[in-house]
């Protein structure tokens, strides 16, 4: 089944190369951030990140998102830039993260990116799109290929789609630009034929009921750690890397949805979560981590963004 998905992903790209299936232009500056892997790779961070970098360098930056396993359909805006006008079930929970954390930045959904970035123009909302898991939407015209990655992953074996985690070959990676590789102490060291720049992660506190604190308030309490993303190990690693005691670590599927009786099932007295899961979550009963991503060496990397749109 690998070897017949490698196929068509093959016969797909050559047909966009060969100019057979049309690619359309926006009349802005496209900045797409995606991966050659199902997930995990700090995708949502960094597109948070950049989206944030570029507004305080004068921009009104647009996100881009197909808003997975949203209930809407159609282009559908998320936020103007003064937060979410819809609720999480109709924009999917990324987008609608986005939203909560870039005042100031709107979030459209779409899984026409185009279309979504047609209306985005039509309203004046911005002049510079971010695309959020863009690599392999290539109808859309990109100015700038972001790969982002998983070091540990690259380093494995790359089994395609389904027996393996990943989309397209290792080789794809030539169409980027650049890579955000994610930074760990015990990652190993990846070469790339293209620039890379590593990714830290952040840890900027928990937050319960609408308060941040500092991550040492649960210092010394037993913790219930669950999560319903892409690699929850990496989540209950990175909680016990900050010196809580996590008793039992609990994983859903990823963009699970969570329902009452579910958490109320849950063991323990001290709950927390990731600020995705959050979004999904009923009530305010638990803490989450929240975190943000902090490119090393931005100012090299926005050198090169410049010079390409520009």
């Amino acid at each position: 089944m690998s070897r017949v998905f490698g196929t068509l992903v093959a016969a797909r790209a050559r047909l966009y190369d060969q100019g057979i299936l049309p690619i359309y232009r926006l009349n802005y500056p496209v900045i797409s951030v995606g991966n050659l892997t199902t997930g995990g790779t700090g995708k949502t961070p960094l597109v948070i990140e950049l989206a944030r970098r570029f507004q305080e360098l004068g921009y009104r930056p647009v996100i881009l998102s197909r808003g997975y396993r949203r209930k809407s359909r159609g282009v559908l805006i998320v936020s103007r830039g003064q937060g979410p006008e819809v609720d999480w079930q109709q924009s999917g929970d990324e987008p609608q993260l986005m939203a909560v954390r870039l005042p100031g930045v709107s979030v459209v959904v779409g899984g026409d990116r185009y279309q979504a970035g047609q209306r985005a123009e039509a309203e004046n909302l911005g002049n510079l799109f971010i695309l959020d898991d863009g690599f392999q939407h290539r109808k859309l015209h990109r100015d700038v290929d972001i790969v982002t990655i998983d070091p540990v992953e690259w380093a494995g074996e790359g089994r395609l789609l389904p027996e393996g985690p990943w989309r397209e070959p290792r080789t794809s990676i030539g169409r980027a630009h650049v890579a955000c590789v994610q930074s760990s102490p015990d990652a190993p060291d990846i070469d790339l034929p293209i620039p890379k720049f590593e990714v830290d992660t952040i840890v900027e506190g928990l937050s319960y009921q609408g308060s941040i604190h500092p991550v040492d308030t649960l210092a010394g309490k037993d913790v219930t750690a669950f999560a319903g993303i892409a690699k929850p190990e990496r989540f209950f690693k990175l909680l016990e890397s900050l010196g809580l005691n996590v008793t039992e670590g609990i994983s859903f599927r990823d963009h699970h949805r969570f329902s009452p009786d579910e958490i109320s099932k849950l063991p323990g007295q001290t709950l927390i979560t990731t600020e995705k899961d959050a979004i999904r979550l009923p009530g305010n009963g638990f803490y989450f981590l929240r975190i943000s991503a902090n490119i090393q060496r931005f100012n090299e990397l926005h050198d090169i963004i410049r010079r390409i749109i520009d």
